[in-house]
């Protein structure tokens, strides 16, 4: 009897072990790959500490040029190939082109692109290719379509391959539309910090939808990823919310090749509606996640 008895509390012991471990690699797993939705009463702390951390800037919230006469006129359908941007300031862009348009400023200049009814179309590299600036702000204009295609050939452009490609911090805002064609790779990328404020954005890529190295926020913008890579993408962690990706508002809707979202950090998706479909799998965060009730679908 003293036998069987030992061996009982043995037996216990050994499922109680596997249940703590199999909790553990649910926990992890959760935390890595599908993490865990919170619940509307525990979202409020940390909802309200991401709200309070608004990551707009001052610059990100204009919408319209301060000063007309300031700001340079570029009808598009004058021109073929590449247009050049070198200085920084207010560019109104209107019309179409076959060809390029370039950011080459200073790396201390902002640079501001309103697009109004601009359809640019590249048969070589990137629509739109922004090398150097401190940021670029690209602004929908309100009530105006605008479409970006660019080409396969990237023979001269493999360091950027996207169809909105920027090497600097890029926002995008306006009341506007956008549609992004990336027949190479990615559809808008940005070696930096990219935010989709405002306007409807929609991306088809061969690559990844939306890329932002050092983070993406998306603020009470509809946009909608057709991609065969990821659909959101950060590949950078750090500090000052280095690789995270949040989610304020608006509507997403994604269908992805990989994965749907993929945060290099954390992620934080609130007062948003979220569907998304993904061959991997829906979200995966190597950092924390903090999704609010009902936002992912």
């Amino acid at each position: 009897m003293m036998k069987s008895g030992r061996a009982e509390r043995k037996r216990r012991k050994s499922i109680g072990v596997a249940v703590i471990l199999c909790t553990a690699l649910f926990l992890s797993a959760c935390a890595g790959s599908e993490p865990v939705q919170e619940q509307t009463g525990q979202a409020a702390d940390w909802q309200t500490e991401r709200q309070n951390r608004d990551r707009r800037t001052k610059q990100d919230s204009k919408t319209m040029p301060d000063d007309e006469e300031e700001t340079s006129h570029i009808n598009l359908d004058d021109h073929k190939g590449k247009i050049v941007v070198a200085e920084g300031g207010d560019v109104w862009l209107s019309g179409s082109l076959e060809g390029q348009v370039v950011v080459d400023a200073q790396e201390d200049e902002l640079v501001h692109l309103y697009l109004e009814d601009v359809e640019i179309s590249s048969g070589q590299g990137p629509a739109i290719r922004i090398e150097e600036a401190s940021k670029v702000i690209v602004t929908l204009v309100s009530g105006t379509g605008n479409t970006l295609k660019d080409g396969t050939d990237y023979s001269d452009y493999e360091e950027c391959p996207a169809c909105l490609f920027s090497a600097c911090d890029l926002t995008i805002n306006g009341d506007g539309t956008l549609r992004v064609y990336g027949y190479y790779e990615d559809g808008i990328r940005s070696k930096d910090r990219l935010k989709l404020l405002s306007g409807s954005v929609e991306v088809h890529a061969r690559g990844d939808g939306i890329r932002g190295n050092d983070g993406i926020l998306l603020k009470d913008a509809s946009v909608d990823v057709q991609s065969e890579g990821h659909g959101l993408y950060t590949v950078k962690q750090g500090a000052d919310d280095r690789g995270v990706i949040e989610i304020d508002g608006g509507v997403l809707s994604v269908v992805a090749g990989q994965k749907g979202i993929f945060a290099a950090s954390g992620l934080y998706m609130y007062r948003c509606v979220c569907n998304v479909n993904a061959v991997e799998e829906k979200v995966k965060t190597e950092g924390e996640a903090y999704i609010a009730d009902g936002c992912l679908r």
